[in-house]
């Protein structure tokens, strides 16, 4: 009896056990702790904004050039002969002055010309003077015979065709001793202006003739001036001087050249004159610039840069001044004519512009087209919408304040 009794108990103490564990189940699963869901609120996207003041702004215009002689000449002998003396500087990169000799022919040749043609003018003027004698006997005798002849016979009594012959190799003999002197002068080549020599073909004792026009004696570059040959869009025209475009003075021009000049050399130029053709390829405007004493050869200039012919130099043309704009980053337009604004509630403002003038990154604008005092947002927004509430940091700290 006491076996099954044992059983029994124990299966009663187990089924006691197993239905107050699934009653205190029941009990935390229905009455759990439930998260209270907390309302959700938008957060205000965070901007950056500037503010600009009006200003005016002198505008730059930037643009590429060749530097191109202002002046240059191939130099040819006028006279035949041969070499006998050359100008020190006479070999590339030689500086000239003005009526300078740079190759001299061996004058002997026209030197005797010149002897010859002086003694036939010697015997001309002894002829002439020998005719007017013989005018002088032939009026007396003409006189004397006391008849009335017809023109032609008084002319030839009067021996008045012999004095024009007597005349006319006169002045054949003085014409033919000018140009010997001429020529003798011609053994001389001179320069014509201040020059820097780019080529020579020629030296001591070379035979020189006129009929080598194909290869020039010398050339010469002038080195008063240089010329850079600038290309720019259209567009930018109307806001440069140009002489004999659109103003009596050219637009003042800064030059660089940092490769060889460093960060820190210029030079200073003046726009000269606009190209009657436009670039074949861009369609892109040609200005010339012109720069005095590019070779600074001068006291005035001793400290500045040389420039080089060939070289491509950058140009800062100075162009018209605008007058009350707004600088803005380029960065801050929008599909190139949106601009985005924080208004007086706080909310995004969406304006379309029209910018006047981008240089370097920046563009500017009519202050006139945007409220006073505008805060113009610089940073981005993934979806901007007209009217959608945006903030600052300084709107945080002003809330935070309240």
């Amino acid at each position: 009896m006491t076996n099954p009794f044992k059983k029994f108990a124990t299966l009663l103490i187990s089924l006691a056990i197993i239905t107050f564990a699934g009653a205190l189940s029941y009990y935390w699963l229905s009455n759990k702790p439930r998260a209270v869901r907390a309302p959700v609120t938008a957060v205000a996207p965070l901007v950056e904004i500037i503010t600009p003041q009006a200003i005016d702004h002198q505008t730059t215009v930037f643009a590429l050039g060749n530097v191109i002689p202002a002046q240059s000449v191939n130099l040819n002998s006028r006279v035949d002969g041969m070499v006998v003396s050359v100008s020190d500087q006479f070999i590339e990169g030689g500086l000239l002055k003005k009526d300078e000799e740079i190759v001299r022919l061996d004058p002997t040749d026209y030197e005797l010309r010149v002897r010859r043609a002086q003694s036939d003018l010697t015997q001309a003027r002894f002829n002439l003077k020998m005719e007017l004698g013989q005018q002088a006997i032939a009026q007396r005798e003409y006189q004397l015979l006391g008849q009335e002849l017809d023109e032609l016979a008084q002319e030839l009594v009067q021996r008045k065709p012999h004095l024009e012959a007597a005349k006319a190799s006169l002045n054949a003999a003085e014409a033919s001793l000018e140009q010997a002197k001429l020529d003798l002068e011609r053994t001389r080549t001179i320069a014509p202006f201040n020059a820097v020599v780019t080529a020579r073909n020629a030296n001591i004792g070379s035979w020189v003739s006129t009929f080598s026009t194909g290869t020039p004696l010398v050339q010469l570059v002038a080195t008063d001036y240089f010329w850079i040959d600038v290309s720019l869009p259209l567009d930018k025209l109307r806001w440069i001087t140009i002489p004999g475009f659109n103003s009596d003075q050219g637009s003042p021009v800064t030059i660089s050249y940092e490769r060889a000049w460093g960060p820190d050399a210029f030079r200073i130029g003046a726009v000269k004159r606009l190209k009657a053709e436009v670039e074949p390829e861009g369609r892109m405007a040609k200005l010339l610039v012109e720069v005095e004493d590019p070779l600074a050869l001068t006291p005035a200039k001793k400290d500045a840069p040389r420039m080089m012919l060939g070289t491509l130099v950058r140009a800062a043309i100075t162009g018209k001044t605008l007058v009350d704009v707004l600088p803005v980053p380029e960065t801050a337009l929008h599909d190139g004519n949106r601009l985005w604004l924080m208004n007086e509630q706080d909310t995004l403002d969406i304006v379309k512009i029209t910018p006047v003038w981008t240089e370097q990154g920046v563009v500017y604008l009519h202050a006139s087209e945007l409220p006073d005092h505008p805060r113009i947002i610089v940073s981005d927004l993934s979806t901007p919408v007209q009217g959608m509430r945006i903030r600052t940091t300084e709107t945080d700290r002003t809330s935070s304040a309240r």
